[in-house]
């Protein structure tokens, strides 16, 4: 549903033309000031923001140009209230849908356009309504940093939906990167524990793959001493697994001729297998750190 606000007139006003936002703010409109400062919080539009002044009943646009009027030496007669208020309403009526409407005024004007808005079943709502003068800026101090927190923590939901975009195939590629780009963070995130695991998971990931590499190169060294005719290169030639080179027939007679060279693949095979248990721990870990993330 569309909002829209009307905002009193502040009585501080500057002694030339100025757009309406910044005609009605000055070091002594601290309540006006709050409320313009509310809505640029939010985002508020422009075009639905509207000042109103008692002098000449006006409804004045956020940007309209306001030039230097006479202040009021009296209070709004009660007349005049109702006059601008029906003014509003008009207003208000010509919409293509009746809107929600905010009212960011004293009671003055808030309770005749209030009146209106209930005959015309309008939806509203009157901020600051019983607060003393003095007290307002600080409630619209607590209602900008209320909507500070809401920013932040749609934020904050915004970087777990990123974290959990960059985790597709629960590789130790991708925990790698998660820890670099969060982990700073993650106490804002509930997933301070899940990255300490997929710290301690990469390490011993990365120490396995080195033993495999270091193990692989003594099995190459012994392999350039031990099979000059090249038989048990092409032998082990896409054994990946225990069960595969045991599972060929040839494997005894292997064994028999190449006894060492064989144990030192065999090792390297055992090493490899630790490092796809490593893996899928990574990647088991990754599946509970997007479940942690989505809670």
């Amino acid at each position: 549903m569309r909002r829209i606000a009307f905002i009193t007139e502040s009585s501080a006003r500057p002694d030339e033309a100025m757009p309406a936002h910044k005609f009605f703010q000055g070091t002594q409109s601290r309540w006006v000031n709050s409320v313009i400062k509310y809505m640029e919080i939010r985002d508020f539009p422009h075009e639905d923001i509207f000042f109103l002044s008692h002098y000449e009943q006006r409804v004045i646009g956020y940007k309209e140009l306001v030039e230097p009027y006479p202040k009021q030496k009296y209070h709004p007669r009660k007349n005049e209230a109702i006059e601008l208020a029906h003014k509003v309403m008009n207003l208000i009526l010509r919409m293509e849908s009746l809107p929600f409407v905010e009212i960011h005024a004293g009671r003055t004007f808030s309770d005749p356009l209030k009146q209106l808005l209930d005959e015309y079943n309008v939806s509203y709502r009157v901020y600051g309504s019983g607060i003393p003068l003095g007290s307002k800026p600080n409630y619209y101090g607590d209602l900008i940093e209320e909507e500070l927190n809401k920013r932040k923590l749609k934020e904050i939901q915004r970087e777990k939906w990123q974290i959990t975009s960059m985790i597709r195939l629960q590789t130790p590629q991708e925990a790698s990167e998660v820890i670099t780009s969060f982990s700073n963070n993650a106490h804002l995130y509930g997933i301070e524990r899940n990255l300490e695991e997929l710290k301690e998971l990469l390490g011993n990931y990365n120490q396995k793959r080195k033993d495999v590499k270091n193990a692989l190169g003594e099995m190459e060294q012994l392999l350039q001493e031990e099979d000059q005719n090249g038989e048990l290169a092409s032998f082990l030639q896409a054994k990946g697994s225990l069960a595969e080179l045991h599972a060929d027939s040839n494997f005894e007679s292997i064994k028999n001729k190449y006894g060492k060279c064989l144990a030192k693949f065999t090792l390297c095979l055992i090493k490899q297998s630790y490092v796809l248990q490593s893996e899928n721990k990574i990647s088991a870990a990754l599946l509970r750190t997007q479940i942690a993330l989505i809670k």
